[in-house]
């Protein structure tokens, strides 16, 4: 008998290598030999990045696919191996869950991803839902924090936005943090492939679709298409060997993740949070180049911080005045010694701008230099050519401000998390998005020259 059926997974990686998407390309692999039909592609799924007990980029991953009820037995079976192989067990903070669902996705794993993106979702909790009433089955290793991330993953909604993800694998046993890539043909494929993006930061002049890790992923490529990733891929010169490539449609670059607005009382740590408030205190520079300003939300005094591998955003942060108002985006750090519960800025949004005056001085007719004042009421000098007059009015005007009222001033690519949406899409690209149905087309047409791709040429 034929059912639909969700996969997720989450926590099988770290910092010292293993990768939850390889894993779920083995994954795919394993259910194209079962002959499953695949109903979209798999999906890679970022959730909150300020969680404090995440991996790595705090992603998972869920693959929907129709098969038998005599194979998924084995099918099941098969994605324990996997985990119990392919996740880092040894590290501290790795903890893998498996969750399988038989049917369209539980409404409650939909309430788990949208909580997921902006709180702290407690394994407990988790674990009440798995246990009650859930229409699948779930496994885990330690204490299976990833169980989660794997639910939420099998919850996601991606149909009001979403973009692709690309990414070509080396061999699982390299560990070196360089990737070989001819970084030229990246700058001059990201210059001609308009709907990739996030490939390079011009502004700093860093590569940004290595990695630099001992994990298994060669290359990520995002971009709002299927089809502009993968021509971003044949575009670029690689300079090792790949072992496999897979495709996913995700979250990332979204900015999910801020779904409502706090209003200070409400804020805890680790949240994702967006708070409109009004400058309070203006920026300053302290130690490590951090900037640090605060803001009056009407109900509480908020700290903000535009931190040191923001690089030039913070030079924007200090532009703000007393009395901007705006809405700040960012994670929230938890009180130490020295700070209070402190926003680490994403982004600002201006609101309403101050205009401050400012004083026009008096220019010399003789000389255009500027005169000097003789004191109160006494007039003014020129201290160039000794002009004088008992002038003494000085004009005024609005001081030019660097800021622009309605912009979304954004952390450059180099800082930038996963969930985290550019510069580059604020505007609606929603035209070029495919209808649900075809999803299942296009990732079908990705695994028939997926070989070919594996097989590009390296120099």
């Amino acid at each position: 008998m034929l059912k639909e059926y969700h996969i997720g997974i989450d926590d099988t990686d770290s910092h010292e290598g293993m990768c939850t998407t390889y894993l779920a390309t083995l994954l795919v692999d394993t259910l194209e030999n079962h002959g499953v039909e695949f109903l979209d592609f798999p999906k890679l799924v970022r959730l909150n990045p300020n969680i404090p007990y995440k991996t790595r980029g705090n992603g998972a991953v869920s693959i929907s696919f129709i098969s038998t009820t005599h194979q998924i037995e084995k099918i099941w079976d098969k994605c324990i191996d996997l985990v119990k192989t392919h996740s880092d067990i040894k590290a501290k903070n790795t903890d893998p869950g498996l969750v399988l669902q038989v049917g369209k996705p539980d409404p409650r794993t939909k309430k788990i991803y949208h909580k997921a993106l902006y709180t702290v979702i407690t394994l407990a909790e988790m674990k009440k839902i798995l246990k009650h009433d859930f229409n699948g089955r779930y496994y885990s290793i330690k204490k299976g924090r990833g169980l989660i991330g794997a639910s939420a993953a099998i919850g996601v909604d991606l149909y009001s936005d979403y973009t692709f993800e690309f990414i070509a694998y080396r061999d699982p046993k390299q560990t070196r943090s360089t990737r070989m890539v001819d970084e030229k043909s990246v700058i001059t494929a990201d210059k001609l492939i308009s709907l990739s993006f996030g490939n390079f930061d011009y502004v700093h002049n860093e590569l940004m679709i290595a990695p630099h890790g001992p994990d298994p992923v060669y290359v990520g490529i995002r971009g709002e298409t299927a089809k502009s990733v993968i021509q971003m891929w044949n575009e670029i010169k690689i300079l090792e060997k790949i072992s496999s490539v897979m495709l996913f449609r995700s979250n990332q670059h979204t900015q999910p993740h801020f779904p409502k607005e706090f209003v200070g009382e409400d804020i805890k740590p680790y949240f994702s949070v967006k708070v409109r408030g009004i400058v309070k205190s203006e920026p300053y520079l302290i130690n490590g180049g951090h900037v640090l300003f605060s803001i009056d939300t009407g109900k509480k005094i908020i700290n903000c911080a535009a931190y040191e591998p923001t690089k030039k955003f913070r030079k924007l942060v200090r532009e703000l005045i007393r009395g901007d108002e705006l809405m700040v985006y960012g994670g929230v750090r938890p009180a130490s010694e020295d700070y209070p519960i402190t926003i680490n800025l994403e982004q600002f949004e201006i609101i309403k701008l101050q205009q401050p005056l400012a004083r026009i001085p008096l220019k010399c007719p003789q000389c255009n230099t500027a005169l000097k004042s003789l004191g109160q009421n006494q007039g003014f000098r020129c201290k160039k050519c000794k002009y004088q007059t008992n002038e003494k009015e000085i004009g005024f005007q609005y001081k030019k401000r660097r800021l622009y009222s309605g912009v979304r001033y954004v952390i450059p690519v180099c800082a930038q998390r996963h969930l985290t949406k550019p510069a580059s899409r604020n505007n609606t690209l929603q035209f070029h998005l495919p209808s649900k149905d075809n999803f299942q087309m296009e990732f079908h047409n990705f695994l028939k020259k997926r070989n070919n791709l594996v097989n590009k040429a390296f120099i």
